[in-house]
């Protein structure tokens, strides 16, 4: 391996963008010339323009679909289908990686998978967002376990024809095999319940309220 790519070590992290690029080489005066160099020698993939992965040659650890998803397309926060199997709240793994933004919803595919965002209004998008540490000092943005609830019920089912909270609550334990036990030792109702009033849509309520019940008796 020539001397001249040495200095991608210091990137250490996988996931890596144009401008983390830029700062490395910045002592060569055809910076993206030397990108696409690299790229072409398999010392990065591109993931998405402006968003690569380092080779493994370089990189101090395994790469983050959660931190791709972060860097692919933002701001934006992993939430829906990847938190909640992530938290054992369901009990199927997904293959695609989700995400919650403010822009508008999109997809990519991309060498390493699929990635799907979604929005939400600015009012409610920074409810219960933490930073989740993926591995040792390296973090995501990444829903709690009562956003990701929330942000689940928001977006895929709205409360089509159920005139009452009871019965769609229990459509919704039908048909996604919500984990009640694994949900009750996440959750905390009351982040649950003051997250859920900030949300513009009955169904949420209606889902929130429910969920308590099943939870305290």
């Amino acid at each position: 391996m020539k001397n001249e790519f040495s200095c991608l070590k210091q990137l250490k992290a996988p996931e890596i963008t144009t401008a983390m690029l830029l700062g490395v080489f910045s002592d060569y005066s055809d910076v993206r010339g030397k990108i696409s160099a690299i790229s072409k020698k398999g010392f990065i993939k591109p993931i998405k323009q402006g968003v690569y992965l380092l080779s493994e040659d370089f990189s101090s650890r395994p790469y983050s679909k959660e931190i791709l998803a972060n860097l692919i397309y933002g701001p934006s926060y992993v939430s829906l289908e990847s938190a909640l199997a992530d938290y054992g709240f369901i009990p199927e793994r997904v293959a695609v990686t989700t995400s919650v933004s403010q822009g508008r919803g999109k997809s990519f595919s991309t060498a390493v998978g699929e990635f799907e965002y979604h929005h939400v209004k600015e009012s409610i998008y920074s409810l219960g967002v933490q930073l989740k540490e993926v591995f040792d000092g390296a973090y995501c943005q990444y829903a709690t376990p009562e956003k990701a609830l929330l942000d689940f019920v928001y977006i895929r089912e709205t409360k089509g024809d159920f005139k009452k909270a009871k019965d769609y609550f229990d459509y919704l334990l039908d048909s996604y095999r919500f984990d009640l036990q694994a949900i009750d030792s996440e959750v905390s109702l009351k982040k649950l319940q003051s997250f859920a009033e900030q949300y513009p849509f009955e169904h949420v309520q209606w889902f929130s309220q429910e969920l308590t019940k099943r939870l305290i008796k």
